[in-house]
């Protein structure tokens, strides 16, 4: 106990000793009859202490897409807010001159295989005309060189149709996973051209809470560990959203400029009700301790005094001066003054005064 605190004993109990008027802990008084009250043994209870953090709803999964292929955009099949599937059709552009690529492409192939198979057939007649030593080893040397240069050919061919194949596929603009249109970059005839926004997504259906964890308490926080999620109405009456989830990373390093360090937790949110951008609050229960604990309606109050009546051994009820702590539902948390054990009345039938009789009921 501080000194503080047994200089504000020592007062109110000099005041008891000349009050007891007004339904306020009075002075000793032995000679009036016992007041029937009810009491409860305090003892101490366990309870978690949570700690929030400041947060923010961020989308689990984000893709800005851009355009790889230079070409006029021919239609816009979606619009901002629509909510759309993997491999959906969402930008097509117009692909004349991929196309012609490909054509060009697709006959190199057929030529070049041409080569190849007659290239091959010669090789299979020589080695068989070696074998009979009726062609020398330059001529079959000669004919093998033929063949791994047609052979080489056919394979550039086929590479070259397969990138004009790729860049054809950048001309239908699909979407990557499930999710929601936030925002379109183009308009129907606009020349999109390579590294050029053409619209972003994101996956609403999955959402991380991302919260800024000072350094001296990153220490008390784990993967894995169980947290709770809060979004706050932002109209009245309406609950606040509550989900619950697990620690998912822990950013290995600080921000060099705050000290804190990233922490962030994923969840499911299949009904759309949260958005990305809201606050959050991360709610983090640290290890369970033990209080002591009265019931708020035990406690009488003078000025900035705080007491309660414990029943004695001798069946009277003493005034005892407490300090409290923190106000936790229907009971207050006991810091110093009070005991384990000690019984405390709850109510009275009538004015109780320091060192009256009294008789505990049910």
């Amino acid at each position: 106990m501080t000194r503080q605190f047994w200089i504000l004993l020592i007062l109110g109990a000099l005041a008891a000793s000349g009050c007891g008027k007004g339904g306020e802990p009075g002075h000793e008084s032995s000679g009036v009859g016992s007041v029937a009250v009810r009491a409860v043994v305090v003892n101490t209870q366990s309870a978690e202490e949570p700690i929030q953090y400041s947060a923010t709803i961020e989308p689990a999964e984000e893709a800005n897409i851009a355009g790889k292929v230079m070409g006029r955009v021919e239609r816009i099949l979606v619009s901002e807010g629509d909510e759309v599937r993997k491999g959906q059709l969402l930008v097509k552009l117009e692909g004349g001159d991929v196309r012609a690529k490909l054509a060009q492409a697709e006959a190199g192939v057929a030529e070049a295989t041409v080569h190849f198979e007659n290239a091959k057939k010669n090789l299979e007649r020589f080695e068989s005309l070696f074998e009979q030593n009726a062609a020398t080893q330059k001529e079959l040397d000669d004919i093998r060189v033929g063949y791994e240069s047609a052979r080489a050919r056919l394979r550039g061919a086929e590479e070259m149709k397969r990138e004009v194949e790729e860049l054809l596929q950048y001309i239908d603009v699909v979407a990557p996973f499930d999710g929601v249109v936030t925002k379109t970059h183009v308009d129907a005839g606009d020349l999109a051209s390579p590294g050029q926004l053409i619209v972003s997504l994101e996956n609403a259906r999955r959402l991380e809470v991302v919260a800024s964890v000072p350094e001296s308490q990153i220490e008390q926080l784990s993967i894995g560990m169980p947290v709770k999620i809060v979004i706050p109405s932002q109209s009245g009456g309406v609950p606040d959203q509550e989900f619950t989830g697990s620690i998912d990373q822990i950013f290995p390093t600080a921000d060099p400029g705050s000290h804190q360090f990233v922490v962030k937790v994923f969840i499911q949110n299949p009904g759309g009700s949260v958005m990305s951008g809201m606050f959050a609050r991360l709610v983090v229960s640290r290890a369970v301790s033990e209080r002591l604990v009265v019931p708020a309606e035990a406690i009488h109050r003078r000025g900035q005094l705080e007491g309660v009546f414990i029943v004695g051994d001798d069946g009277r009820a003493h005034l005892r001066w407490i300090r409290t702590g923190r106000q936790l539902g229907g009971a207050v948390e006991v810091i110093a003054g009070l005991e384990p054990g000690e019984t405390v009345v709850t109510w009275s039938a009538s004015r109780i005064k320091d060192s009256q009789k009294v008789e505990v009921t049910k």
